[in-house]
Formats: C-alpha cells, structure tokens, sequence
C-alpha cells in the first residue's frame, strides 16, 4: 500500500507540472505574434508517464476516482460537497489530496470486507 505522504507528493508533482504547463501555454498565447514557432501548446511537456501514474494509482485503489479528481476537479479546487454521495447518503470532503487519499484507503478497507 502506498503511503499517505508518498500519495500526497505524487499528486503535488503532477500538480506543479500541470501548473507548469497552464502557465507556460498561457505566456505563449499572449507573445503569439512575438514567437516564431510552432510551439503554442506546452502540453508537450508534461511529464510523458503521467496518464501510466495516474493509472497505477488507480488500479492500486480499484477507482477511477482519481482521473475524475485531477482533471474535472482541477486537484480538488473545484470539488465541492455533495459532488460525491454514497449510497448511505454519505457525502465526503475530496477537497484535498489528503482528504481523498483517506476516503480511498477507507473505501479500499471496505470493499476487502
């Protein structure tokens, strides 16, 4: 099982990549007329093992989850209460990559049950 710190830094690097990428595509729209290059889209330089990452973490947790929270919920900046619910009526907190990292592993518990 992976650890909470070792989950946390993994989806802190994707993150500051994905950051990376946002910034950089932006820049290069704004100097558009100023690049000669074919360059506009900085997504070329994310790191090329990203999407195997994003599935081994997937697969070690049995979800999709993850994919959804990255991507549709920009790292949980946009997750908002309610976006999850279970069946019980239970609806988590993902707000941050601790708080889905422990609703993975509880989910993880529960499904060994």
């Amino acid at each position: 099982m992976i650890t909470k710190k070792h989950f946390v830094n993994i989806i802190s690097h994707l993150k500051e990549v994905n950051d990376f990428v946002n910034e950089t595509n932006e820049r290069a729209k704004r100097l558009h007329d100023s690049i000669i290059s074919d360059f506009f889209n900085a997504s070329s330089l994310s790191i090329s093992f990203e999407d195997d990452l994003v599935n081994v973490l997937e697969d070690m947790f049995n979800t999709d989850l993850i994919g959804w929270w990255l991507y549709e919920l920009d790292y949980g900046k946009k997750f908002e209460i309610g976006y999850l619910e279970e069946e019980n009526g239970y609806k988590p907190d993902l707000s941050t990559a601790e708080k889905l990292y422990d609703y993975l592993v509880e989910n993880l518990k529960e499904d060994k049950q």
